[in-house]
């Protein structure tokens, strides 16, 4: 049983809301990330392909990083998903009495047809205009496997790494990456990733205080 279960009540009762005006190519969800393994507690609607118990996202976990002060709302981004969908994504942080935030409220709207519909009426009667819309990739995973793999191999194409032949350096440079993104938030990930470039456990923690 969660502890901070009343706190997600009115989110619940605005997710019910929020689906019976945008029901089409529509999905709301409620996570609690005080546990990321299976965060997903509240789904309306089927965008991401997920069911409940299914884990948090890359996204959510590097904000999850930042102090609580720090981590804001965001509305109206833009993801690009795994499964090549283009989705329009607001997120609203829920937070304990004492400001820590303990989840959040996800609205996802599938845009993919109206975006080629877009690009077609954009090329018959509009000049070339760059999108301002804030950007990134997600894989809104059904299971927490493919959160850690999704952070390790966009990991290792963002740094350039041989992951079979880390130098000293490189290694270092690769944990706290991983770090930065909140991979440690997932239980049992010091193991997975020690076990995944060859290094003992506590290599990876001298990586992580090194200077």
């Amino acid at each position: 049983m969660r502890e901070n279960n009343h706190f997600f009540d009115a989110y619940i009762r605005m997710a019910d809301a929020i689906y019976g005006v945008f029901n089409v190519n529509c999905e709301i969800v409620i996570h609690d990330i005080t546990d990321v393994e299976s965060s997903l507690i509240y789904l309306k609607g089927d965008v991401t392909g997920r069911s409940l118990g299914a884990p948090t996202t890359e996204f959510i976990l590097k904000e999850l990083k930042k102090k609580p002060e720090d981590i804001k709302d965001f509305n109206g981004i833009i993801t690009n998903t795994t499964r090549g969908k283009i989705i329009k994504t607001s997120i609203v942080f829920i937070r304990n009495l004492s400001g820590e935030v303990i989840g959040f409220l996800g609205i996802n709207l599938d845009i993919t047809e109206m975006n080629r519909l877009h690009q077609v009426l954009g090329e018959m009667i509009l000049p070339e205009t760059n999108n301002s819309d804030q950007q990134f990739d997600e894989s809104y995973a059904t299971h927490i496997d493919e959160v850690f793999d999704q952070i390790t191999k966009s990991t290792i194409v963002e740094l350039g790494i041989d992951i079979d032949n880390l130098k000293r350096k490189d290694r270092i440079k690769f944990v706290r990456h991983l770090e930065s993104k909140g991979m440690f938030l997932i239980q049992g990930s010091t193991d997975r990733i020690a076990e995944l470039i060859g290094v003992s456990k506590q290599t990876i923690y001298n990586s992580l205080e090194e200077k």
